[in-house]
């Protein structure tokens, strides 16, 4: 892929999670401070578990990819009451404690991917649109952006919440025809193969994956990939 193509467009895409920022570390730093405190509360209850149960529940409540329009409130609370109930265990104030453990915990613990502010300042300064195509409940989104001090960078944010679709199920098309953006206008990095790259290049857009353990390919089309973001940023730059 030659660089004029890719400096080329006018928008740039992004999923957020995983992508522009360490999600799973930070989400799984709060889990493991929620299963402490009701481990503190309940002794008899094990965090191996507590872990194990809400490794099921994670995964069934997410199935949807967040397209019901609930809030993340609405979504922990309910995951929170059933790892309770699970165990067998009932208490409201610890509930709305949880809440509150999990939040503070995923604060202190967001952390952006190396090189995504300055990239996303780099294309700022080169007046490129940033779109932010992602999963998950609108108000956490937002939130994750502001905490993270990217905001500033971001010209649109997208979430399936507010959307109505996953990104299996058409997310891709209906923002572009939403803000008026053609396919050949944008380029969109995520790190997951199926949801982010093969979804986006199945409505047409140039999609890159971004893998930190892999290698870097920007000759081939259809098996676009970067391992870092100043590899990005070099490639817009400097034509490296």
């Amino acid at each position: 892929m030659a660089f004029p193509v890719i400096s080329a467009k006018s928008w740039f895409g992004f999923d957020l999670d995983d992508t522009l920022h360490e999600f799973r570390r930070a989400s799984a730093l709060a889990s493991e401070h929620v299963f402490q405190t009701i481990h503190t509360a309940n002794q008899h209850l094990s965090i191996e578990s507590l872990t194990d149960d809400y490794r099921t529940i994670l995964r069934n409540a997410t199935a949807n990819a967040f397209t019901d329009g609930r809030t993340s409130t609405e979504y922990r609370r309910e995951r929170f009451d059933q790892l309770l109930q699970t165990q067998g265990f009932s208490d409201t104030a610890l509930l709305e404690r949880l809440l509150e453990v999990y939040r503070d915990s995923l604060r202190e613990n967001l952390t952006l991917k190396d090189g995504a502010l300055h990239l996303l300042q780099t294309l700022h300064q080169r007046g490129k649109k940033v779109i932010v195509i992602t999963e998950g409940p609108a108000d956490a989104q937002k939130w994750t952006v502001q905490e993270l001090g990217i905001r500033p960078y971001i010209d649109v944010l997208v979430t399936t919440n507010e959307i109505g679709r996953s990104k299996l199920d058409g997310l891709f098309g209906t923002v572009l025809k939403k803000y008026e953006i053609a396919t050949d206008e944008i380029i969109y990095f995520g790190d997951n193969p199926v949801r982010d790259i093969q979804a986006a290049r199945a409505e047409g857009l140039l999609a890159v994956l971004y893998d930190t353990t892999g290698i870097t390919d920007l000759e081939d089309a259809n098996a676009l990939r970067v391992n870092s973001w100043a590899t990005v940023e070099n490639i817009l730059v400097r034509g490296e």
